[in-house]
């Protein structure tokens, strides 16, 4: 099949399946129920037994005991079970299984079939049970992989059963033992920019150490990878070969980390809004900056956090932004002017970070988006910046634009 045919087929498709009168559908939509044809079929065959032959009777007497066996049977199944379900662990970060136990208890004589365990607003289903032993509490395991941060369950969780015919579906509520906090997944950087601190007293150097940081110790030959800002020009020139300044080592480094969650500065829904990814982002600076032995604090809402370096303190930050909205806060926060690293959007207020890390939140209101193809770094009045426009340019050109910012402004 040509293009062309394809195309036009799927115009055909689209035109069969449009819908001309969404206004009306609270009138038509319950005509979509399998219980509804049933009856219309019973009825004209009822109509048909009275006024044409009196064959069609056994034809509607079939139809009335199917629906009614539709009607009970899920009824009867779904009022006998209880179910509970349990998390085998207190936390996972998105994209890792974990696994969780359902007990599903069975007070009839007969085992039930077709049992499911899904949730009450997205509909989602979330596992399947072929058959349930009669008399009998059964555990079940199995492996559940989150995909986006908070607390799970985020709804009610429902049992529900069609069987045997599917016409009607009865459920449950089903007891939940606990919670699963999901922890945002930080995203991977290997570079870390030699920040210049708004207030020199914030950091601590040492005078016996070198590094790039605090005062002028002493000169050294140009080695391949040292930033043209360490050279020392007068020396250069006097000697004719390039001559790189050494500073004081910084022994610790005080960072101020911002993210703004405010719920009006982004776009998007669900695992791949701007907020999430923003999150992910900011999980993941915090987090190289501490291991580096920085000290860090990370401002984010009405929270002020310092991060320890530790595995322990890490989490610790990754819980704080797990528990944050799905949606973000309604009550947006000042940037504070001691910040060094800004995760912000390009609907956020202006701010004077030494590092902005922007968001285009129109890239993130639909997974239509064209994939990134430009690598793009811009400067807005701070000395580097790194421009995000999708989730693709996140998933595939984040490590290179944070890298080349860091370089900037080292």
């Amino acid at each position: 099949m040509s293009a062309s045919d394809t195309r036009a087929l799927n115009r055909v498709d689209d035109f069969l399946n449009y819908d001309f009168c969404p206004w009306a559908n609270r009138w038509v939509y319950w005509m979509k129920h399998p219980l509804v044809g049933v009856a219309v079929v019973a009825i004209t065959a009822g109509i048909c037994g009275t006024f044409v032959a009196p064959q069609a009777w056994f034809l509607c007497a079939g139809l009335l005991i199917v629906g009614m066996i539709g009607l009970i049977w899920p009824a009867v199944s779904i009022a006998a079970v209880r179910a509970n379900v349990r998390f085998q662990q207190a936390w996972c970060e998105e994209e890792a299984e974990v696994s969780v136990e359902v007990s599903l208890t069975n007070h009839l004589p007969l085992p039930i079939f077709g049992l499911s365990l899904r949730t009450s607003e997205t509909h989602e289903v979330l596992v399947s049970f072929a058959r349930v032993p009669a008399w009998r509490k059964t555990v079940y395991q199995w492996r559940l992989t989150p995909h986006q941060r908070g607390s799970f369950p985020r709804e009610e969780l429902l049992v529900q059963t069609g069987f045997p015919f599917g016409v009607w579906t009865a459920q449950r509520t089903a007891s939940v033992s606990g919670e699963l906090l999901v922890l945002p997944k930080a995203a991977d950087l290997d570079a870390v920019p030699a920040l210049v601190s708004s207030n020199w007293g914030n950091d601590q150097y040492s005078s016996r150490r070198t590094g790039d940081c605090g005062d002028i110790m002493g000169t050294r030959p140009f080695r391949p990878g040292d930033s043209l800002r360490q050279i020392h020009w007068a020396t250069t020139a006097r000697t004719g070969t390039l001559v790189c300044t050494e500073r004081q080592l910084a022994i610790q480094n005080r960072v101020v980390c911002y993210l703004d969650v405010a719920a009006a500065h982004h776009a998007g829904a669900g695992v791949n809004s701007s907020l999430e990814w923003s999150i992910r982002v900011f999980a993941g600076i915090c987090r190289e900056l501490a291991s580096q032995g920085s000290e860090v604090r990370a401002v984010f809402g009405q929270e002020s956090l310092q991060v320890q370096s530790g595995v322990a303190g890490q989490r610790r930050l990754l819980m704080r932004l797990a528990r944050l909205p799905e949606a973000g806060i309604e009550q947006p926060t000042r940037q504070p002017n001691d910040a060094s690293i800004a995760v912000v959007t390009d609907l956020s207020p202006a701010g004077n970070a030494t590092l902005p890390v922007v968001l285009e939140a129109k890239g993130f209101e639909s997974l239509a988006e064209a994939p990134a193809s430009e690598d793009r770094v811009t400067s807005t009045g701070a000395q580097g910046a790194v421009t995000i426009r999708n989730c693709d340019d996140l998933r595939f050109n984040l490590n290179a634009k944070w890298r080349r910012a860091c370089h900037a402004v080292s």
